[in-house]
C-alpha cells in the first residue's frame, strides 16, 4: 500500500484512533503564504470539538519529515482558521517509526500543544488498520542511567577482571555502547557475618517448617562461597525500539517477551525489555548474580554490609564526559535523580529555569506515590525562586514509600535511616543560608488496627504484605496506607535558620506560625500513643524476617 492508500483507509474509519473522531477533510488546503506545502493529510475534529491534525507517513524516509511538518501545520491552522493552541491536537501516524521516534519525542518535548503518536498496522489485504500507541523517548535528559541494574559477585580479583572483560564483550555484541561498571570491595568481616546470618536463617526456617526437630549442627560448620568483589552494572537507559530490535535477533525470546509484555504499562514493559536484553547470550562471567537497584546499592551494600567503592569503570559517553565526576555517577546509581522512586539530590540555581524544570521532573519521578510532597516541594521551589532570584537551593529527599514497613524499620532500628523526610536549603546570592524548608511524616488522624489494614490492602494476609520485600519494600499505595495509619506528609519552613529562627507550617495552602522545641520529633508522640499497634506490626513482620530471607507464605 502506498501512503495515499493508507491515508484514505485511516480517513474512512477514524474511530480506530479515537471514538467520536470525525473527518473534516482529506488533503486540507493551506495557503502557501503560510509557509507550508499546499495540503495537510487529514483534518478532523474530536468529540470535544477540537481540531485534530493527522499527519500520515509510511516509510522511514518520509517519516523523518513528519515532526517538522506538524510544527508548520499547527501554526498554519492557527492563522488560517483563527484558533488557539489549546483548541488544536496533532496525531503523527506512521507505519515505520525507527527514524521518526526521536524527532517525534523532541516535538512532544518542545511544543505546548497535545501531540500523540500511533503506529499504523495495515492487514495483509489492505482492508483494515490496527494501531499501537507510541511512547516518546526521553530525549531531553541527556545522561540517564537505567534504574534496572545487575549485581555480580566474584570470589577473587582474577575472577573480577574476567568479569569486566566479559561485560565489555557482551555489551559490544548487543550494541550497548554507554554504560558504567562500579567495582566494590567487601569489608574485612563481610563473609563471616554473611555466613553466620545465612546459617542462622536456615536454622530458623528449619525450625519453623521442618518435619521434625531442627538439625543440631553448629552453624560455623556450614561453609559458603566467599565473595571479595562486586561488579555493579548499569547502562544509559535504552529505548523500547532498541531493545526490541536486539531481541528480534532471537526469535524465540522475542515472541515470548512480546506475549507477556502485551498488557504491561510503559515503565514495566521497559524494565522487562532491559532485563531480557541483559539475559541474552552472551552473558558476562560472574560467580554469583543478583538483581540490583538503587536502594539496594545505597542502603544494603554501602551501609548495612559496608562494601567500599574502589573505582568506577566508564564506557562510551560516560568516558567522554570529562566534567562528570565519579561521585555524580555514584549518586545517580544510588537514585539521586529520582529514578529509584525514593530519593533525589540536586543543587539548583534559582535563576536558571532549566535547573528548576529539570529538578521538578526528577521530583515527579521520585515522588510518584507521594502527590502531597510533590505539590508542596514544587510550591517551595517557585516561592524560593521568587524571593531569592539570584540565589540557589540544595534539595535532599528521601521518601521510601514503604507503607507499613516505614513504621517497622523506625521502631526496630531506632534511627532516621528509614524515615521519610526532605530538606530544601535556600541560599542568597552571597551563599548565606536564608531559609530551610523541610518535610516530615506527622500524626494526623486516628490509625486503624493492623488486621483491618491487612484486609483493605493485602487480602487479610501478612504473607501478601511480605511480597513487598521482593520489590524493595516499595508500596505504590503508600499515601493511602499512611492515611489509614493516621499519618500525613507535611511541609515546614524555618526563616533565618542560623539566627533568630522563625518556624512555620504549610496548612490549607498557607504558611502558619509554629511554636516548637528543638530538636523536634513529631513521630515520638505517635509511637507513644499507638504502642500496641507498633508492637503488633513489629511482631507480625519481624517473625517473617530472617537475615535477608522474607517469609511470604
Amino acid at each position: 500500500m502506498n501512503e495515499a492508500a493508507i491515508r484514505d483507509l485511516l480517513a474512512a474509519d477514524l474511530s480506530v484512533l479515537e471514538e467520536g473522531m470525525e473527518l473534516v477533510k482529506i488533503e486540507q488546503y493551506i495557503p502557501k503564504s503560510l509557509g507550508t506545502r499546499n495540503f495537510l493529510d487529514i483534518l478532523a475534529k474530536d468529540k470535544a470539538g477540537q481540531w485534530v491534525i493527522i499527519e500520515v507517513k509510511k516509510t522511514n524516509a518520509a517519516a523523518r519529515q513528519a515532526a517538522h511538518e506538524v510544527f508548520k501545520y499547527v501554526d498554519a491552522i492557527q492563522r488560517h482558521f483563527g484558533v488557539r493552541k489549546d483548541e488544536i491536537r496533532a496525531i503523527v501516524a506512521s507505519v515505520e517509526w525507527t527514524e521518526l521516534l526521536v524527532p517525534f519525542s523532541m516535538l512532544r518535548n518542545e511544543t505546548s500543544i497535545a501531540v500523540e503518536g500511533v503506529q499504523l498496522l495495515p492487514d495483509i489485504f489492505g482492508k483494515s488498520l490496527g494501531i499501537r500507541p507510541i511512547e516518546p523517548v526521553q530525549v531531553d535528559q541527556g545522561r540517564y542511567l537505567a534504574p534496572w541494574h545487575e549485581l555480580n559477585l566474584y570470589n577473587d580479583e582474577a575472577s573480577l577482571k574476567r568479569g569486566i572483560a566479559s561485560y565489555d564483550h557482551c555489551c559490544k555484541v548487543k550494541g550497548i555502547d554507554d554504560y558504567v561498571l562500579l567495582v566494590l570491595k567487601a569489608a574485612d568481616d563481610f563473609n563471616e557475618k554473611a555466613s553466620f546470618a545465612l546459617n542462622l536463617a536456615l536454622q530458623q526456617i528449619a525450625e519453623n517448617f521442618g518435619d521434625g526437630a531442627p538439625e543440631e549442627i553448629p552453624i560455623q560448620f556450614r561453609q559458603f562461597d566467599r565473595f571479595e568483589y562486586i561488579l555493579y552494572f548499569a547502562p544509559q537507559i535504552l529505548s523500547r525500539e532498541f531493545c526490541l530490535a536486539v531481541l528480534a535477533q532471537h526469535p524465540e525470546t522475542f515472541e515470548e517477551v512480546q506475549a507477556y509484555t502485551e498488557d504491561m504499562d510503559t515503565e514495566a514493559e521497559l524494565c522487562t525489555l532491559h532485563e531480557n536484553l541483559y539475559d541474552l547470550d552472551p552473558c558476562p562471567h560472574r560467580d554469583h548474580f543478583e538483581i540490583g537497584y538503587a536502594s539496594k546499592l545505597s542502603q544494603k551494600l554501602l551501609i548495612d554490609e559496608e562494601w567500599t567503592i574502589e573505582r568506577v569503570e566508564r564506557r562510551g559517553t560516560f568516558a567522554r564526559n570529562t566534567l562528570l565526576s565519579d561521585e555524580a555517577i555514584i549518586e545517580e546509581l544510588k537514585g539521586a535523580t529520582g529514578s529509584s522512586r525514593q530519593s533525589f539530590k540536586r543543587s539548583v540555581s534559582l535563576s536558571n529555569r532549566a535547573h528548576i524544570a529539570s529538578a521538578k521532573e526528577g521530583l515527579t519521578e521520585a515522588l510518584l506515590t507521594n502527590p502531597a510532597w510533590l505539590a508542596q516541594i514544587k510550591r517551595v521551589l517557585d516561592e524560593a525562586s521568587a524571593a531569592w532570584p539570584d540565589g540557589s537551593a540544595r534539595i535532599n529527599l528521601f521518601g521510601p514509600s514503604s507503607g507499613i514497613f516505614t513504621l517497622y524499620y523506625i521502631a526496630t532500628e531506632g534511627s532516621d535511616s528509614h524515615q521519610p523526610q526532605y530538606e530544601v536549603a535556600v541560599f542568597d546570592a552571597d551563599e548565606q543560608l536564608v531559609s530551610t524548608y523541610f518535610g516530615l511524616l506527622v500524626p494526623e488522624g486516628q490509625p486503624i488496627a493492623l488486621q483491618p489494614l491487612l484486609d483493605k490492602y493485602y487480602k487479610g494476609r501478612i504473607g501478601d504484605l511480605m511480597f513487598l520485600a521482593s520489590a524493595g519494600f516499595f508500596e505504590t499505595r503508600d499515601a493511602d496506607v499512611m492515611d489509614d495509619l493516621g499519618l500525613a506528609y507535611r511541609t515546614f519552613r524555618v526563616d533565618n535558620p542560623e539566627g533568630a529562627a522563625k518556624y512555620f507550617a504549610l496548612k490549607d495552602d498557607r504558611w502558619r506560625p509554629l511554636s516548637l522545641t528543638v530538636p523536634w520529633q513529631p513521630l515520638q508522640p505517635y509511637f507513644d500513643e499507638n504502642s500496641s499497634l507498633i508492637n503488633e506490626i513489629v511482631s507480625a513482620i519481624g517473625s517473617r524476617m530472617h537475615a535477608g530471607f522474607h517469609d511470604m507464605s
